[in-house]
């Protein structure tokens, strides 16, 4: 089968999971990068994701493997392998392999979520995941997460952030919306706009801020009825599958029961929207020379920021001829 996007594996800084959800002493095991991995987090509080398969002689480290300290305990021999990749004990063995080495990829705690890098040659982090103010912000609430485990690519699905004429097409908004500010600088991009946005007693005025850090991080801020953040989160899954993660954190410092019962519904509308984003995400096809409109949205610049994410360029011929 052909495939529908020319587009290798990305690289940069991707969500693996939020902070809260892996305890101290917890192990477990996720597929990211077309590799299979090891989350777990050691007695003090650090969290290490690896390689999921021993360097010894191959057992998966997610399944029956055990924290203890600071260690990793191989389930299959006992192998000891510390946070950064080396094995710090062989139970049968009074000396140690020290060439023996576990993949270990940077990981950071930060705005409330785990945040992994991935280069597809190993390479160091070239920029940082920015701190988000909402989430140091005593006004701004716990995060109301919801993922998805969409057949698409990252780049196919972060352009809808740069085509506004589909939010009055796919989601019914009143009006195409306007971008009032499209910025890009190094890794980072910025677009600035309004949106008239649906509500139960009629469009409204609204603004829809993306300030988006490399290729699977960005932070949305919505103004209107509510003040809201939503930080999304990428993750490839694969070539062709990305787990899609929302986590809204919206500002009620008073606990109001109207603010709570529109943040409620703006949570509920937004989701929807993306159900209705899936069915085109998981059957549409990249087109390396789209024929756009004169008021399209910037998706030939975005394109052309987006490829600096990837080691080998892009192939510029269509991949469904």
């Amino acid at each position: 089968m052909a495939r529908r996007f020319p587009f290798p594996m990305p690289f940069g800084w991707f969500c693996v999971s939020l902070a809260a959800d892996l305890a101290r002493g917890e192990v477990r095991s996720l597929r990211y990068f077309d590799r299979d991995l090891v989350l777990w987090r050691d007695d003090s509080g650090t969290a290490h994701l690896q390689d999921a398969y021993c360097a010894h002689l191959g057992a998966h480290l997610g399944v029956g493997g055990t924290v203890e300290g600071e260690c990793l305990r191989c389930p299959f021999h006992g192998w000891l392998w510390n946070g950064a990749g080396a094995c710090e004990e062989i139970p049968y063995s009074e000396r140690i392999n020290r060439k023996a080495r576990l993949r270990t990829y940077p990981l950071v705690e930060r705005n409330r979520l785990l945040m992994a890098w991935y280069h597809p040659h190993d390479e160091p982090p070239t920029h940082e995941i920015p701190e988000v103010a909402e989430c140091a912000d005593p006004e701004y609430g716990e995060f109301r997460s919801s993922d998805y485990v969409i057949k698409s690519a990252i780049q196919e699905m972060a352009e809808n952030a740069v085509d506004p004429a589909h939010f009055e097409a796919v989601h019914g908004h009143p009006q195409t919306g306007s971008i009032d500010d499209y910025r890009l600088d190094g890794v980072h991009q910025v677009m600035l706009s309004k949106q008239k946005f649906p509500t139960s007693r009629g469009p409204i005025d609204a603004r829809i801020d993306v300030y988006k850090t490399g290729a699977g991080f960005a932070v949305t801020r919505y103004k209107g009825l509510i003040d809201a953040a939503l930080i999304g989160c990428s993750t490839p899954i694969d070539d062709e599958t990305v787990h899609l993660r929302f986590n809204f954190t919206l500002r009620n410092p008073d606990a109001d029961e109207r603010t709570q019962r529109i943040a409620d519904a703006f949570v509920k509308e937004v989701n929807r929207q993306v159900g209705q984003d899936i069915p085109i995400w998981e059957h549409k096809a990249y087109r390396p020379a789209p024929a756009l409109a004169d008021t399209d949205g910037p998706i030939l610049e975005f394109r052309r920021w987006f490829s600096q994410f990837y080691v080998q360029p892009v192939d510029a011929q269509p991949v469904d001829a």
